[in-house]
């Protein structure tokens, strides 16, 4: 088919120039027939017909194939039908109505397998939700933490717009392990994996928005979505009814479940009665379908992918180098380690609720609680006491005899070196055990009773960490016999020593 340059050309030989249909044929190199066809052309409209189906003699066996491909998409990926597989399976289970060759079977996969993809991809418009959806949403909500002071907390909130089921965990922040862990939790629970899930653009998935839905993320959780086999979708800026449905559960949840305002001791027990509220709600009503959540929420399953068996460790791993105390800055927070480590590399492993430091060698120095908020410090003091109590008279001239307890800094001030350093080996035991908390409370407990040698110290500790009750004071009731008194009269014995001794 020439181009409508070639045509224009020719038809302006013809008609403008005069040119005879000889030489033209001769100047392009074109047949009679091409030429006179072009020339006598007048309609240049584009002409469309739809491709001609020609019937196959595969078209009885093609729905098995789509059946085997379609339960494929469920399936782990090295586990799934190969077109030579499915042309091995037809000649096994349909030998009669099988009359083509692999290759024709090797043509029809490769077509369908684009199809099926091409109609997932087509699936995901913004305000369609098949089953086996799920949209991910943070959201505040207030607690009271065992002191009875009001706290700040982030609940996760994933939902299921089809079956207006949803799952959420309780975290102290935002970050990306949160994010992870919080995902993890809830996919380990169902035992399934969304095939799809939509976020906002949050700091701890995109690191720069593209043109459109395109999104560059960040390698872990590039990572964390490969390794589940999640297809993540990035709503629009400032676009939050692309997922409307998790953002009605986060403020339906925060009704429900956070009034009154609970008071938390342990987050990850309250997460596990997140999941039991959680299943118990989805006993109720769909409020639009008229069937009970639950149920539609088995249709959302079906659709759901496999669990990868092997969990993904999420964590955030990075080196630092500790100061001159051996303290280590992470995310605007300090933690100790050890003082041989300061001025040395250490290796920070993060979770959502500890931080592990580790050596060179990755061996753990200190486990902390993970701080959350700006300035604040984990101080472990085991490492540091075991070091001054050979020293013990440097202690009042560091730092970290200043963040002793008070009582404890009295107590100390009143010893010499020899038994600064005895009681300094004691509170480094209780250390091993229990927090400096406990070690205050032994230390007043001594006190108060008039004592204050380190036996006596010990002795209260025990007494307070002892896990079996402690016996009462024996009550003596009724009468007390009297016994006789006894006068010990020794003259025997001198008479025995005045006498010989006989060989």
């Amino acid at each position: 088919m020439l181009t409508m340059d070639d045509i224009k050309y020719i038809k302006r030989m013809y008609e403008c120039e005069g040119v005879s249909l000889r030489e033209i044929m001769r100047r392009t190199g074109y047949h009679y027939e091409t030429v006179k066809k072009y020339l006598d052309l007048e309609d240049f409209n584009e002409s469309h017909h739809p491709p001609k189906e020609l019937p196959s003699l595969l078209d009885p066996l093609k729905p098995v194939i789509d059946e085997w491909l379609k339960a494929d998409l469920k399936a782990p990926r090295k586990q799934r039908h190969t077109a030579k597989r499915v042309y091995e399976r037809l000649q096994e289970e349909y030998p009669k109505s099988l009359q083509v060759q692999l290759r024709t079977v090797q043509y029809y996969v490769s077509q369908k397998k684009k199809a099926l993809r091409e109609s997932q991809k087509n699936a995901y418009l913004p305000l369609y939700h098949p089953p086996g959806e799920a949209q991910i949403d943070f959201g505040h909500v207030a607690y009271y933490d065992n002191a009875g002071i009001l706290q700040d907390a982030l609940k996760l909130t994933m939902s299921f717009p089809y079956s207006n089921a949803s799952y959420c965990q309780l975290f102290h922040g935002e970050n990306q392990e949160c994010l992870l862990q919080g995902i993890k939790n809830m996919l380990e629970h169902m035992g399934c994996v969304p095939y799809r899930m939509v976020f906002d653009n949050l700091s701890t998935a995109v690191l720069q928005m593209g043109k459109g839905h395109d999104r560059i993320l960040t390698e872990t959780f590039q990572r964390f979505v490969t390794h589940y086999n999640i297809e993540p979708f990035f709503c629009n800026g400032a676009a939050g009814w692309e997922k409307g449905n998790v953002e009605s559960k986060v403020g339906y949840e925060r009704r429900n479940l956070f009034v009154p305002i609970p008071t938390i001791l342990d987050f990850a027990a309250f997460n596990e009665r997140l999941f039991v509220w959680s299943e118990e709600d989805n006993k109720r009503l769909h409020y639009a379908k008229g069937e009970l959540i639950s149920l539609l929420f088995e249709e959302d399953k079906q659709s759901m992918l496999p669990l990868n068996q092997t969990p993904f460790e999420v964590c955030r791993f990075e080196s630092r180098i500790a100061d001159k105390y051996g303290k280590v800055a992470f995310a605007e927070n300090l933690y100790s380690s050890s003082p041989k480590y300061a001025k040395e590399t250490v290796y920070v492993k993060a979770t959502s609720d500890e931080v592990i430091l580790l050596n060179s060698e990755y061996q753990v120095i200190m486990n902390h609680h993970r701080l959350y908020g700006k300035g604040k410090e984990s101080m472990k003091w085991l490492p540091y006491l075991e070091l001054m109590s050979k020293r013990p008279t440097a202690i009042k001239y560091t730092t970290f005899y200043e963040d002793l307890p008070e009582n404890w800094k009295k107590y100390l001030n009143g010893l010499s070196s020899l038994e600064k350093g005895k009681a300094l080996v004691t509170l480094s035991s209780m250390l091993k055990q229990h927090d400096m908390g406990i070690a205050s409370d032994a230390l007043s407990i001594a006190l108060s009773k008039g004592v204050k040698d380190v036996d006596s110290i010990l002795a209260s500790y025990r007494l307070l960490t002892a896990t079996s009750a402690v016996p009462e004071p024996m009550q003596l009731s009724g009468r007390v016999v009297q016994m006789p008194k006894l006068q010990p009269d020794n003259r025997k014995y001198d008479s025995l020593l005045r006498k010989e001794a006989i060989l």
